[in-house]
């Protein structure tokens, strides 16, 4: 400890001595064209780039640096980049406010925040990638779609659209990863709302965590987390679209907001989403007569499986007021229905199934910087879902895929999996408060507490269950505090402490059986971590961190999903991990033109009590599991070239080494056959690939025509263990291509898009094969004012 504080005490001291001997400065403000300051801007000199800055939260920035004659470089994301020749005299302090244009976005490209030496160099010391939503603004992705280009994540889906989604982020998924929009949790939101039905018009932009997850979430997450910043313009627009594909597939979304000159504040976002997911499949027929299957697979289309769900978000209040710079009131109303066509396992098929959920939220929103005290800032979010649901599952029939049925002996009990009128009402919370204080523009400390309830009470008209009259609740709380400490420009450093609650109460069986009972238990956990960076250059970084953190079993885990398909688990424990991070990004100029940016990252995870989704082989139901021990040592790397505004390609790839390292189960002396083997249904070994060439005043001056073309790959996996044989999941190529053209500096849009264009049969879980080759086009109205 005495060498440690020795050290310290000498880089203070070298670090005054040399700011001593700079004799001049430049300061200043950065506002973007509305006078909105901006934070979080790097602006640096030129010939000697180990001169720079950042504006700080009130968009203020300050180089101290030897008098001399410089090029004064400023670059931030969606902004375009500026210059300055300037002259420093000696003892000069000059003042330069700086204002930024935003540049046009509405291409089809992904552009990755700190990853391009033509945007901002990302300050956190945290493992964050950030996708400009807006960039995508024109193609007819979800978010989801959007986040499966982000290096690091693979998003597996169970079908088409309004199918099952799980997101794996550096060999984690379901709920190891949490999803949060503007900051606040988006675990009870319904299934009405979820990342794979949320047009990506309402993002902004998406950030990704992988690994550790600052504090300000609040977050119990192991794997990392995925925060969606909708839109937070302050002025007035319209954002509508339409498009049309493959399936007889539907989506609409507009968005609008006004805003007043005292400052009254009105959003509104609708968005629906239909298909009728009528693809082709490859699957095994079932001789109904003889009850086994036929020894060919079949080419059949997909007959019970529509979907559609409408969505409507509207929020009013104020901003840019004396008690709060954001205060808004919100509702949130949803509809969903989906039909069922099989489960986890596509031997089973259904053709009368069906659930319908109904979404009703409404929220509150409130921000103030400098509250009661100058750099005191203070943010709450909290929302509260009414929410219902229902799983219908009556018809005394049995499909195969072909359409047709056997309907079944009289005194057989009805229903294609259990018979179900199954009604009930999820009732989900969560509220995030944070309260962070800057003191002497080095130091900052943060208080931070979450605090998300689940319940859920219902009724099985078919058949009622001993537990349907008692509710099963479960009630998290996350309280964290933080200090982060900025020594200079180029490094700092983030610690924070988490205390980790949980309560769940039910009446059911712990060991899943029908002996119900009254059941409750409580967990209490503590967590801490480190983040820290290193900028060696404005455009060379380093960065790493290590977080002890736990992951608190989800009310979907604990008590299912209502529709028979996932089977809860009450007795699941928390989760915990040691989570290493380390990471490096290059981004340079070779010239005005070529830009290069080189990223790489390395994580390892030990993780204990692992949840696992397991799947029956026997109903194709899954429910979910602890697994004991489990290690992941893995990287991800991507690389990325732009030429101007011409043209940009990138290639991105992950590695993972997920395996089961709990050598005896159960207390047995034998070591486990499974024991290092690879934890099945995770791939390992993906990546993507893709390019853009921009063709401006196409046809006409301010029109832009942008070509786009994506590649995913997937290595083969195990869809279980390795050790027992386990059924292989092919290695998968997938091509896209899209075509955007803009008109008038792109108020209008028409997309065109073709996916999948060589129709190969895709797979992210076993059987469950995903559309093949389909085509859309999207028209997109845009003014702002």
């Amino acid at each position: 400890m005495k060498k440690i504080i020795y050290v310290l005490l000498i880089s203070f001291t070298f670090y005054s001595t040399a700011a001593a001997q700079l004799s001049s400065s430049i300061k200043g403000t950065i506002t973007d064209t509305d006078g909105e300051r901006l934070e979080n801007i790097t602006i640096f000199l030129k010939e000697d780039n180990k001169y720079f800055a950042r504006t700080d939260h009130k968009g203020e920035y300050h180089i101290i640096s030897p008098s001399g004659q410089y090029t004064l470089i400023v670059k931030a994301m969606g902004y375009k980049q500026k210059q300055y020749a300037i002259t420093l005299e000696s003892n000069e302090i000059k003042t330069l406010n700086i204002k930024l244009e935003q540049e046009n976005t509405d291409l089809d490209e992904v552009v990755i925040a700190g990853k391009s030496a033509l945007q901002e160099v990302n300050e956190s010391a945290f493992n964050v990638v950030a996708v400009d939503a807006k960039a995508l603004h024109n193609t007819t992705l979800d978010l989801s779609q959007a986040l499966d280009r982000v290096s690091g994540i693979r998003i597996r889906q169970n079908g088409g659209v309004g199918s099952g989604t799980n997101l794996s982020l550096n060999g984690f998924g379901g709920r190891h990863v949490k999803f949060f929009i503007d900051g606040v949790p988006m675990e009870g939101f319904g299934s009405a709302f979820q990342i794979n039905n949320i047009p990506i018009n309402m993002a902004e932009r998406i950030e990704v965590y992988k690994g550790v997850v600052p504090i300000n979430f609040g977050s119990d997450a192991l794997g990392g987390a995925v925060n969606i910043v909708t839109n937070q313009r302050s002025n007035s627009f319209l954002d509508a679209s339409y498009s049309y594909g493959s399936f007889n597939t539907h989506k609409s979304y507009v968005n609008a907001g006004y805003t007043s000159n005292s400052g009254i504040t009105f959003n509104i976002n609708a968005f629906q989403n239909y298909s009728d997911n009528d693809y082709w499949v490859n699957a095994q027929i079932l001789d109904l007569d003889k009850n086994l299957f036929l020894a060919e697979r079949q080419r059949v289309r997909r007959f019970h499986d529509q979907y559609h769900n409408e969505t409507v978000i509207a929020k009013v209040g104020v901003i840019n007021k004396s008690y709060a710079d954001r205060l808004l009131l919100g509702f949130t109303w949803g509809n969903e229905y989906a039909q069922i066509q099989h489960p986890a396992d596509m031997s089973f098929v259904y053709g009368k199934r069906f659930r319908e959920s109904k979404t009703l939220m409404p929220s509150l929103s409130y921000l103030k910087k400098d509250l009661f005290a100058e750099n005191l800032d203070v943010s709450l979010n909290a929302n509260y879902n009414f929410g219902n649901a229902n799983n219908i599952d009556t018809a005394r029939r049995r499909y195969n895929w072909l359409g047709e049925y056997k309907e079944k002996l009289p005194n057989a009990s009805p229903g294609e999996l259990s018979y179900s009128l199954y009604e009930f009402k999820d009732r989900n919370g969560a509220v995030n408060v944070n309260a962070t204080y800057r003191l002497a523009e080095k130091h900052a400390f943060t208080i931070n507490n979450v605090f998300t309830s689940f319940s859920r009470i219902g009724n099985d008209y078919a058949e009622p269950k001993p537990g349907d009259a008692f509710p099963r609740e479960s009630m998290k709380n996350v309280l964290g505090a933080g200090y982060k400490f900025n020594y200079s420009e180029q490094w700092n450093t983030s610690l924070f402490l988490k205390q980790y609650s949980n309560k769940v109460n039910a009446y059911a069986d712990p060991a899943g059986g029908s002996n119900y009972e009254h059941f409750s238990a409580t967990t209490n956990n503590t967590g801490y971590g480190i983040a820290s960076t290193y900028f060696i250059t404005p455009e060379l970084q380093l960065k790493g961190s290590y977080e002890k953190t736990y992951r608190l079993p989800t009310g979907g885990e604990l008590f299912g999903s209502g529709d028979g398909i996932e089977v809860g688990n009450i007795g699941l424990k928390p989760e915990n991990s040691d989570n290493f991070n380390a990471g490096i990004n290059y981004s340079f100029l070779v010239d005005q033109q070529h830009a290069f940016s080189v990223d790489g990252n390395f994580i390892y995870r030990n993780i204990k009590d692992f949840i696992r989704r397991s799947i029956s082989q026997s109903r194709g139901t899954a429910q979910s599991i602890n697994e004991g021990l489990v290690r992941n040592m893995g990287m991800d790397a991507e690389v990325r070239y732009s030429y101007g505004d011409y043209f940009t390609v990138g290639v991105n790839a992950t590695y993972q080494n997920i395996r089961n390292k709990l050598m005896y189960k159960n207390n047995s002396t034998v070591v486990s056959t499974v024991y290092n083997d690879r934890v099945p249904n995770q791939p390992y070994i993906y990546g993507n690939g893709d390019f853009t060439f921009f063709f401006k005043d196409a046809l006409k001056k301010g029109n832009t025509f942008s070509l786009s073309y994506n590649l995913l790959y997937v290595h083969e996996f195990y869809y279980d263990w390795p050790s027992y044989g386990g059924i292989t999941i092919p290695s998968q190529f997938s091509h896209d291509l899209f075509g955007t053209y803009s008109m008038k500096e792109g108020r209008y849009n028409i997309s065109m898009e073709c996916r999948n264009i060589f129709n190969a049969d895709l797979f992210d879980n076993y059987s469950l094969q995903k559309p093949g080759r389909n085509f859309s086009v999207k028209f997109r109205y845009f003014i702002s004012k």
